[in-house]
């Protein structure tokens, strides 16, 4: 094997060996993307819309809070809040193109929040359910922002998930475990928290990818050869149509050259003759 290697390797004594083409590397995919949103969707525009919307309904369930401000609820239950939806519209307005993964700040603090609310649920399977669901939530988003995850569908599952939870099962037991029917006023913080799950679904709908820069091509410097738009009539081909038509007479050869006779006029000179004179006579006796 070695011997057929070397011969294929080594070109012939008196030639050289043919230039083989450079080969390009095809171009790699990167292993990170980078997402955007812009605000002038309706996507982030209703986002937003439901951001603000959370922070107006906690006020109202939490009417009154400045009465007893060093207490443990109202930092949990109403500045934590209201934080996130402050810097989560603040940063998807302002950094929304440039800087999309500083939105994952709010986004773990909102996390922290849900946490912390689920504190109040008696069963420990759900308890230990819902923060492993929170965890999972906020880690997937973060990631998404930052580029580890190529595609945005996962997120967009993972926070229904716990939409999906709210609604299923938080709202459905304290609905049919009340004695008596929550008011209006009541509901606002159930509200609140529905309203920013609904922003978040929203804001990762309306991500999209920012395109990769272009990468260099050697093949773009080569020079592009035209077609020729006018052929002379000398190069043009023209192939002969098989028709029952005679075909064109070639012109004849023209015959050899053949030499002249000399003309019968013509008397020798006397001193060619003189040889033959002396030829007769030596012959003679």
């Amino acid at each position: 094997m070695a011997d057929v290697s070397a011969k294929t390797d080594t070109a012939p004594q008196g030639q050289q060996p043919e230039a083989q083409p450079p080969k390009l590397k095809e171009p790699q995919k990167p292993r990170t993307v980078k997402y955007f949103v812009d605000r002038k969707s309706l996507l982030i525009k209703a986002a937003v819309l439901l951001a603000a919307l959370s922070v107006l309904f906690r006020l109202i369930g939490y009417w009154g809070f400045w009465s007893d401000p060093a207490s443990d609820a109202t930092y949990s239950q109403v500045f934590l809040p209201i934080v996130c939806c402050l810097l989560f519209m603040a940063f998807i307005l302002l950094l929304g193109k440039s800087a999309l993964w500083v939105s994952s700040i709010p986004v773990f603090f909102a996390a922290v929040f849900f946490i912390l609310e689920t504190f109040s649920v008696t069963p420990w399977w759900i308890k230990a359910l819902s923060i492993l669901l929170y965890v999972v939530a906020a880690c997937v988003y973060a990631m998404t922002v930052f580029g580890k995850i190529r595609t945005k569908w996962v997120l967009v599952v993972t926070i229904g998930t716990p939409l999906v939870y709210h609604l299923a099962v938080q709202d459905r037991t304290t609905l049919l475990n009340a004695s008596t029917p929550a008011t209006l006023v009541q509901w606002m913080p159930e509200l609140s928290a529905m309203s920013f799950l609904i922003a978040l679904l929203f804001t990762a709908l309306a991500m999209d990818k920012v395109p990769p820069p272009p990468q260099y091509d050697p093949r773009l410097e080569l020079p592009q050869i035209r077609a020729l738009r006018y052929v002379p009539d000398e190069l043009e081909f023209k192939p002969q149509k098989k028709t029952g038509a005679a075909p064109r007479p070639q012109p004849e050869a023209a015959p050899a050259a053949v030499p002249a006779p000399a003309p019968a006029d013509v008397q020798p000179s006397a001193e060619a003759e003189e040889p033959k004179k002396e030829e007769v006579s030596e012959n003679s006796p």
